[in-house]
C-alpha cells in the first residue's frame, strides 16, 4: 500500500458541508495543514450583497439558522465534538481531528507562500478558497493543486453556480474536481458527475447535493492521483458559460421565479 500524500487544505469559513468533506479528505490523505482564507470574496463577508441580492427576509431567515449552527458549534465544543463531530465550522473540524488550522487575508502572500514551500505537500485541494492563486503557489505541490466547483465544467464556472443554476431553470447540475490554473475554474477535470437538481427551489438546497457531491468526487480524486491513476480530460472552457456575481436586476428575476436563498 502506497504512503498517504501529503495535502494542504486550503477553504473558506463554512458551518453546513466543507467541514465534512474535509474530515473523508482526512480519511485518504495526510492533511499537514488547513487554510482559511478570509478574503474580501468569502461567502461570510457578502453580507450587503446578500441583502441586495435575497432580500431582509430571506436573509433573515439564513441568519437564524447560522444562530442555531453557532449555538450546536459551542454545545459540540463542551461535549468535546461528540454532538457533531466538529462540522459546525471549519476551524472546529480542523481541531477535532488534531490538524492546525490558520485563517490568511491571501492566498498569494509571499510569506504564506514561503510557509507552504516549507510545509513542502504533494498536493493542494481546494474547497470553495475565495481567490485566484497564481502561478508561485501552483507550482509548490509535486502533484499540483485541485479544487473542486460546484457545477459541471466547463459550463458554469465564475461565481455562485447554485445561483445561476436556479436562475436559468436547469433540472441538472454537478460538482467536478479539476487541477488549478492561474485562471478561473479552468485545469483539466478529473472527477466529474452530474445529480438531479430539479427538486431544489433553494441555493441552499442545490449547495447541499453539489457539495456533498463534490466531497466524494475529492475524496477519488486524491486516491486516484496517490495511486497514480488520475484520468485528465480536457476542460474546454470555450465550450462552457462563466458567470460572475448577479446585478439587481438579476437577482429581482431570481425571487420572482419562486427561488430562494434557503
Amino acid at each position: 500500500m502506497s504512503e498517504k500524500l501529503r495535502v494542504v487544505v486550503m477553504t473558506q469559513n463554512d458551518r453546513f458541508f466543507i467541514p465534512q468533506n474535509i474530515r473523508k479528505a482526512s480519511e485518504v490523505c495526510d492533511i499537514l495543514e488547513i487554510v482559511e482564507v478570509d478574503s474580501k470574496y468569502a461567502l461570510d463577508n457578502q453580507l450587503g450583497n446578500y441583502l441586495k441580492w435575497f432580500g431582509f427576509f430571506q436573509c433573515a431567515r439564513m441568519g437564524v439558522v447560522t444562530i442555531v449552527r453557532e449555538i450546536e458549534k459551542y454545545l459540540d465544543r463542551l461535549f468535546g465534538y461528540r454532538l457533531f463531530h466538529g462540522y459546525c465550522s471549519v476551524r472546529d473540524v480542523a481541531a477535532s481531528c488534531g490538524i492546525p488550522h490558520r485563517v490568511i487575508e491571501d492566498s498569494n502572500d509571499s510569506e504564506f507562500v514561503s510557509h507552504v514551500r516549507e510545509l513542502a505537500p504533494d498536493l493542494v485541494i481546494s474547497y470553495s478558497a475565495p481567490q485566484v492563486i497564481e502561478e508561485e503557489l501552483l507550482g509548490i505541490p509535486r502533484c499540483g493543486v485541485i479544487n473542486v466547483h460546484g457545477s459541471l465544467l466547463p459550463d458554469f464556472r465564475g461565481c455562485l453556480p447554485s445561483f445561476w443554476y436556479l436562475y436559468c431553470g436547469e433540472k441538472l447540475g454537478g460538482a467536478t474536481v479539476h487541477f488549478m490554473s492561474g485562471k478561473i475554474d479552468d485545469g483539466d477535470i478529473i472527477e466529474q458527475e452530474s445529480v438531479d437538481i430539479s427538486d431544489c427551489r433553494s441555493m441552499f438546497q442545490l449547495i447541499r447535493k453539489t457539495k456533498l457531491l463534490g466531497g466524494e468526487l475529492m475524496v477519488k480524486a486524491i486516491e486516484d492521483i496517490g495511486a497514480g491513476t488520475v484520468v485528465r480530460r480536457t476542460n474546454d472552457t470555450e465550450k462552457g458559460r462563466y458567470f460572475t456575481w448577479p446585478t439587481t436586476e438579476q437577482a429581482r428575476e431570481f425571487r420572482a421565479k419562486g427561488r430562494r436563498l434557503i
